[in-house]
């Protein structure tokens, strides 16, 4: 586990965008996707030749790929764009959420970025979001796209960058903490550390947009380097998703060929199940990673995603055992006390089959959640929310689009956000176990 509280002792300073390295010590998400079932950026990984990258490639791309998720690093990013492109970009969107406001799509438009003073050009950039959504003219999240003009074309081995505008969390935090917390659990989850994001229009000077969170995508890619079998399909959940008639609808590919049959297969597998359904259900879900994502859930509080809401997930159809697995797909609403998590508030169908229509899935969830808990106060999370804190904190201050959906925010209601948030991430072992009777 990484720890990072040498770093406690000190703020770095922020950089500007020509300087080497990010701050001189060291990614809901929001969907990527278009309408039901099959949409989003699912362009082929290999190249135009088909060829296999060398070795050493590979280890470049390894190399490259640590040291931009690196959580001692704080990335700087700088888009170079045309003001023409700008101004295409917010026509647009200011269209498409007139006209499909539960699910917009943005277009990508021609841009550069510079990443750590490596200049990368002919890129696409784009608008990202729904609920955080904003213009240029505030804090935008943006996706970049290293092969939308150029076939096979990748960063670190990636094939994009989003770049989060953290708008919905007043403490800046809660997606860097969290995922790291799901994948110290060796959980399948996006990486996320810092970035400062600059913008620079028609060459001019870059203007500092503000501190981001660097996810990861979850696309192919990050299918190939969490699974041993990447020939299934990621599917992401959105608004209303589920193993239900209507819910099956509401999946979009992210990644794979798109069997829609398989995900109504599983479907039905559920629907139709005998008096025992924890085992029934493992024949097309593995139970084992739906309940410690179901637990990790409650023991961080994610109360934002399924099974408390429907949408705010991944699954990926894993052709290794023919069965579903689960990913985190937002992070916003981690370690939140306002809404109990108990288990009776479940509205996904797998866990409501797993309490209400079985005699052992209750017992099993109990045992997988004390288990969630009691790793979650082993671990070293204060410590590696506390030193990211002040990692960023320099970059933070900078921030003077730094706001809360919409509402500006201030650099002491930031540090007050991130006290109270450093405080639950403490208490919470205590108080889950206190509302869950374990």
């Amino acid at each position: 586990m990484v720890t990072l509280l040498l770093l406690l002792a000190c703020a770095p300073a922020t950089n500007d965008p020509g300087e080497t390295g990010g701050t001189g010590d060291t990614g809901v998400s929001d969907t990527d996707t278009g309408s039901n079932i099959i949409g989003g950026d699912t362009s082929p990984d290999t190249d135009d030749t088909g060829e296999q990258k060398d070795t050493a490639d590979d280890e470049r791309d390894e190399a490259a790929y640590e040291a931009f998720y690196d959580p001692e690093t704080v990335q700087v990013l700088t888009i170079g764009i045309t003001a023409a492109d700008q101004a295409l970009m917010d026509t647009e969107a200011e269209a498409e959420r007139a006209a499909h406001p539960d699910n917009p799509t943005y277009s990508y438009v021609t841009a550069s970025v510079t990443i750590n003073d490596e200049l990368i050009e002919n890129v696409g950039v784009r608008y990202k979001g729904k609920g955080s959504f904003q213009y240029w003219s505030e804090k935008p999240s943006l996706k970049v796209k290293f092969d939308e003009f150029e076939a096979g074309r990748r960063y670190a081995g990636l094939k994009r960058v989003n770049l989060d505008n953290m708008v919905g969390d007043a403490s800046m935090s809660r997606a860097v903490v969290g995922y790291h917390l799901w994948r110290e659990a060796g959980m399948a989850a996006p990486q996320a550390n810092y970035a400062q994001v600059y913008v620079s229009v028609d060459g001019a000077a870059p203007e500092y947009l503000g501190l981001y969170t660097n996810l990861e995508e979850l696309d192919s890619v990050w299918v190939s380097r969490n699974f041993d079998d990447d020939g299934g399909d990621l599917w992401e959940g959105l608004d209303s998703a589920d193993f239900t008639s209507a819910g099956v609808t509401h999946f979009a590919l992210a990644a794979g060929e798109g069997d829609v049959a398989a995900l109504d297969h599983v479907r039905r597998a559920l629907q139709g199940h005998g008096e025992d359904f924890y085992e029934d259900a493992n024949d097309v879900l593995d139970m084992e990673n739906f309940l410690d994502f179901w637990t990790l859930s409650i023991a961080t509080g994610n109360r934002g995603g399924y099974p408390f809401h429907l949408g705010g997930f991944y699954t990926y159809y894993n052709p290794e055992d023919e069965r579903l697995v689960f990913s985190p797909g937002s992070m916003e609403e981690s370690f939140d006390t306002g809404t109990p998590v108990y288990a009776a508030y479940v509205t996904g169908s797998v866990a409501a089959f797993c309490l209400y229509y079985d005699d052992t899935c209750p017992d099993r969830y109990r045992a997988a959640l004390t288990e969630s808990v009691d790793f979650y106060e082993s671990s070293d999370i204060l410590a590696f929310a506390e030193a990211t804190q002040v990692l960023s904190d320099a970059a933070m201050q900078d921030d003077s689009r730094k706001n809360l959906n919409g509402t500006p925010l201030t650099t002491s209601e930031v540090s007050q956000a991130r006290d109270k948030l450093n405080y639950r991430i403490e208490m919470y072992p205590d108080w889950l176990r206190d509302r869950q009777g374990l």
